[in-house]
């Protein structure tokens, strides 16, 4: 199986000094998928939703499963000269195209932004991850909702805050990858089987 994850830092493991991030824990012993990270660090919406397609499209096969997941929110929700980086009703326009255009490939997953140790940013991020789990469920996209939990948990906000404020270390990654492997959308979305 071919796994494709699109996003930003999160996705790519920034901070992680083992640098597999969440995703590539989340996976970890699962030697029958191939990953193809392609988050990008300080990217948001606004980008990733130029480039997934065409990158997705050169990784499609139709000889192996894909499954395509996003993770995103944290960069839209940082303030630009006094407002968030991507408006939130930009945000939803950018995963509905996304995701629906994912749809047409391959199964599609999203897993929620997390925290950051920045109030601000933090609730905007709240708000977003709130949002986008209503689309996800309103487009029947399963969706993983890490926000919460890594929050009530508080190693994830420490060790990013011991570092530069976002990016946590090994543990809090291993605690997001934690959370996303044992939910059922994830284990039903890697499964082998069509």
């Amino acid at each position: 199986m071919r796994l494709i994850a699109f996003g930003e830092s999160f996705v790519q493991g920034a901070g992680d000094p083992d640098h597999l991030g969440w995703v590539g824990r989340a996976i970890a012993g699962r030697r029958e998928i191939s990953l193809y990270n392609l988050g990008v660090r300080r990217e948001a919406s606004d980008r990733l939703v130029l480039r997934w397609e065409a990158e997705a499209r050169l990784r499609l096969v139709d000889y192996e499963p894909m499954r395509i997941v996003f993770s995103f929110g944290c960069n839209d929700s940082q303030l630009v000269e006094g407002a968030p980086r991507v408006a939130v009703a930009q945000s939803l326009k950018h995963a509905r195209a996304m995701l629906t255009g994912a749809q047409r490939l391959a199964p599609v997953l999203m897993v929620g932004p997390p925290p950051v140790a920045d109030p601000g940013v933090c609730a905007r991020t709240e708000a977003l991850n709130a949002a986008l789990l209503a689309l996800c469920a309103r487009l029947q996209v399963p969706f993983i909702d890490v926000f919460r939990p890594l929050e009530a948990g508080g190693l994830w906000q420490a060790e990013a805050a011991a570092w530069d404020g976002a990016h946590p270390g090994a543990a809090g990654y291993q605690q997001m990858a934690d959370l996303v492997a044992v939910h059922p959308a994830w284990r039903r979305f890697t499964a082998l089987a069509e």
